[in-house]
């Protein structure tokens, strides 16, 4: 019984060894996006299919997530790489709200791939030309976002911080603060069951085009004290572009919000090579990678590995300095 145990082994080692070194070394790794419905979900899985093309031994698994969540899974290791935004992996690294620990194995793999931006949506033939206005009317809303562990609750709570206005409040006026996926605030927009629509996506967003082809929409700007008062939490001064979404009545125009940059994030103890190799694909195919997403069309590797205080991922500055973007 040994003799044939042993035999067996020997044939299944030489069997691996007969197999392509792609078989024999393949690199599966878990990508934690965004929510089904949202941008980051869709794009990554865009990367994926680019990254498949040029070394089929990668298999990635993407999975849900969301902006706030997806630092403390990668911490805990429940995931190899994770899309994140600057404000909430730095506070992460830091160990500041909304973290109450140091995710101090936070590593950045590539930034520079555009922008996601606040879009405050409202319908078409509404009365609300401002922000503000809705706040100082103190008139029922229902407004709704996705749930808690995302960017867009935090912020959307962050706006109401500006305001002095809370869920509470909002409730006891006779309004409803709605929390659910992408696709369903934008069937719950387009039947009428909600107002506004609160959303933190890459622009042209796909929640918004749905929602906006259904019952057409107004993106209300952020006014000037308001922009001011979330750089100060961390955010960026941005615009959409006029011309994003056909069925928008003010698409004519930029519209002033505020922005945060899509980051692609890893933990340290990733094995360096597979890293390297995730992103020497990407730095080494920019049409590609432009042509993933519109958000992602003036991307440039020299940007890639550009974040402040986070260390870079061995691997990924490795690839970097190939590329001749480190010197």
């Amino acid at each position: 019984m040994r003799r044939v145990s042993m035999l067996l082994l020997v044939l299944a080692v030489a069997f691996v060894g007969s197999l392509p070194g792609e078989a024999q070394q393949g690199k599966n790794i878990t990508w934690t996006a965004g929510q089904v419905g949202g941008g980051w979900y869709s794009q990554a899985g865009g990367f994926v299919e680019l990254i498949k093309s040029k070394d089929p031994s990668f298999n990635i698994k993407v999975i849900p997530g969301a902006g706030i969540q997806n630092m403390t899974k990668l911490q805990q290791g429940e995931t190899e790489i994770a899309w994140g935004l600057p404000p909430f992996i730095m506070a992460s690294y830091q160990g500041q709200d909304p973290y109450k620990d140091k995710h101090s194995d936070m590593r950045l793999v590539m930034n520079g791939l555009g922008f996601v931006h606040i879009q405050w949506c409202v319908p078409a033939d509404s009365e609300w030309k401002s922000i503000r206005q809705i706040f100082e009317s103190k008139k029922p809303i229902t407004i709704g976002t996705t749930p808690p562990g995302g960017s867009d609750e935090w912020v959307m709570r962050k706006v109401f911080e500006f305001y002095k206005t809370t869920y509470a409040d909002v409730r006891s006026r006779g309004g409803k603060v709605i929390l659910v996926s992408y696709t369903d605030l934008a069937n719950q927009y387009r039947d009428r069951n909600m107002d506004i629509l609160f959303a933190n996506l890459a622009v042209p967003g796909a929640a918004i085009q749905e929602a906006s082809l259904g019952r057409k929409m107004r993106i209300l700007p952020m006014d000037d004290d308001l922009i001011k008062f979330m750089e100060g939490v961390g955010l960026t001064r941005g615009v959409i572009p006029k011309g994003s979404y056909k069925d928008v009545v003010n698409n004519d125009v930029d519209i002033p919000t505020i922005a945060m940059a899509n980051t692609i994030v890893a933990n340290a103890k990733v094995p360096a090579d597979v890293v390297h190799d995730f992103t020497k694909v990407l730095v080494s195919n920019v049409d590609g990678v432009r042509k993933v997403h519109p958000a992602f069309k003036d991307f440039d590797p020299k940007d890639a590995p550009k974040l402040s205080s986070l260390p870079l991922h061995p691997g990924a500055e490795r690839a970097y300095r190939e590329a001749g973007l480190l010197k």
